[in-house]
């Protein structure tokens, strides 16, 4: 009975030892996490001399100038950068979510990878940028100008982008689905594979863009130009398309086309 009972004093010993490593080790293993996880790492930042990869979520920078900043990393989000000048800035793979940008200037700036989920960006100014695979999900971009930038694969969906300047650009397979972009302007830009599914385009500018493949399913189209613009293979699965401007523009191949553009003159430009 007592050699029994040494046994199971003995497993009930190397359980209760087993279960505090397996806590000690679970424990060490999210501290790893953490130590790994950039957001966690980054130190409290200057906010007079502002670094990459630092939380500067204490800061504004509002009215500041700051030409070629480099907040590469850098956690801004819900920041004030209203009125703030920052030509050629790099904020790559920064997250600036919320962040207030209303009127800021950031020509030429290298925004790769970026956040801005959700940011005002009302009449901030990009022209010129690199802003490839940033996120502009639910961001207030009325009034915005991107014009001659590079934004392939970047996603605006639901965002608020009405009398946006966009000419001259590249938004290759970038999303927009859901976002209201009433009188945007996008002559001569290229939105090859672009998907604009249930976005409200009434009176856009398309004349000379590069729209091949891309997505305009339920969006609505009223008044919108295609002056000389590239639609083929585009699909178009219920999409409203009154009073649209198709001169000189290519319809080749296109998917689900309304019953409206059955009959429209698509010759090729001379």
């Amino acid at each position: 009975m007592e050699k029994g009972l040494i046994c199971l004093n003995s497993l009930d010993a190397t359980l209760a030892y087993a279960r505090a490593m397996f806590v000690r080790l679970l424990s060490l293993g999210i501290a790893a996490c953490s130590l790994a996880s950039p957001v966690a790492a980054a130190p409290r930042g200057d906010c007079e001399h502002p670094l990459p990869n630092t939380d500067l979520r204490h800061c504004s920078f509002a009215g500041r100038r700051l030409a070629g900043v480099n907040l590469r990393g850098a956690r801004l989000d819900g920041v004030d950068f209203s009125n703030a000048r920052m030509p050629g800035c790099d904020l790559s793979a920064a997250s600036l979510r919320e962040a207030d940008l209303k009127w800021a200037l950031l020509p030429d700036c290298v925004i790769v990878g970026a956040d801005l989920d959700h940011a005002d960006l009302f009449h901030v100014t990009f022209d010129g940028g690199t802003l490839d695979r940033s996120r502009f999900a639910g961001a207030n971009l009325f009034g915005a100008n991107l014009n001659e930038v590079k934004a392939r694969k970047a996603d605006f969906s639901g965002a608020y982008m009405k009398d946006i300047a966009m000419e001259e650009s590249d938004f290759s397979n970038s999303r927009f689905d859901r976002s209201f972009m009433m009188r945007a302007v996008l002559i001569g830009s290229r939105l090859h594979g672009a998907s604009l599914r249930h976005v409200v385009l009434t009176g856009a500018a398309f004349e000379q863009a590069d729209l091949t493949g891309a997505d305009f399913s339920h969006a609505v189209l009223n008044g919108a130009h295609f002056n000389e613009a590239d639609l083929s293979g585009a699909r178009l699965s219920g999409a409203i398309v009154t009073n649209v401007v198709l001169d000189g523009a290519r319809l080749e191949a296109l998917v689900d086309p309304p019953e409206a553009l059955s009959g429209a003159d698509h010759e090729e430009s001379e």
